[in-house]
């Protein structure tokens, strides 16, 4: 995958923007798959937040491992990085962001700044951006789905009196590490058009079964065979009704299918990366 192939025009100006962005707000959100943190991690964002205060949330937390996401918290605390984990659907993690975005709101006060915390939120294409602030406004203020890319431009959102939000859309970096690729690939982040889909889904099933999750997969499609990746693969193909006319297998739709069914968790709860700790 060459480097033109996925680092588009409007990612270039989305990272210019974010560079003046950043400027202006008093806290950086970075949100990080909790499925991949190292792969969904910008290199580039220490260099553009600078001294900016930074608080990182392994976003989707409640689709990755909680004993993993453990450990990359424990991680991010001996770096020196704040961190928690995050889901709109847990109300722990919402209960914990709120409190610390209640403190910061405090600072603005003590420093007798008469206006509201100002935060941006950043991140890889399709980590969830959009449905964390549409959740926390009650109501679509921005667009949604499951496709990298959807927030196009940015847009400042009042979430109450006391904080306003900067939306960006996604931004990828212009070279990304080999062992990247794939992760980003399995969660979404990089367009399935840019990648080889049928190379992505046969790693993916190489990891449940390398890892002992193959219960996973066969609660999801059951009937299916365990084997090597080619078998799974035209398994879920056929259990999915992916065939061609003729009756052959066809391995775009089937890789399809388990690349969705693993980005919206109906594959269990699976963390790709762990920390070195």
């Amino acid at each position: 995958m060459k480097e033109g192939q996925w680092y588009p025009g409007n990612m270039a100006r989305a990272e210019i923007c974010l560079r003046q962005d950043i400027k202006i707000v008093d806290l950086v959100v970075e949100l990080l798959d909790a499925r991949i943190p190292s792969s969904s991690s910008n290199p580039s964002f220490p260099k553009l937040i600078g001294s900016k205060k930074h608080l990182i949330l392994l976003h989707k937390a409640d689709r990755a491992e909680e004993d993993v996401t453990k450990l990359w918290l424990k991680y991010f605390k001996n770096s020196g990085k704040p961190a928690m984990a995050f889901s709109v659907y847990n109300k722990v993690y919402l209960n914990n962001l709120l409190n610390y975005l209640g403190k910061e709101e405090n600072n603005i006060k003590k420093g007798r700044l008469n206006r509201p915390l100002r935060m941006i939120i950043a991140g890889i294409p399709n980590v969830g951006k959009s449905t964390m602030i549409n959740y926390f406004v009650k109501k679509s203020v921005t667009r949604t789905g499951n496709q990298p890319g959807v927030t196009r431009g940015r847009q400042w959102i009042r979430i109450n009196p006391r904080l306003e939000l900067l939306d960006t859309p996604g931004i990828l970096w212009p070279r990304i590490d080999r062992d990247s690729v794939w992760p980003l690939a399995m969660v979404g982040a990089i367009p399935h058009s840019r990648v080889d889909i049928q190379q992505t889904a046969r790693r993916l099933l190489s990891y449940y079964v390398e890892h002992g999750k193959e219960s996973f997969l066969l609660k999801r499609y059951q009937g299916l065979e365990i084997g090597d990746t080619d078998t799974m693969l035209a398994g879920i193909g056929s259990i999915n009704g992916c065939i061609l006319p003729g009756g052959k297998i066809d391995y775009d739709r089937s890789a399809a299918v388990l690349l969705r069914d693993f980005q919206s968790g109906g594959l269990g709860r699976a963390t790709l990366e762990h920390p070195s700790i």
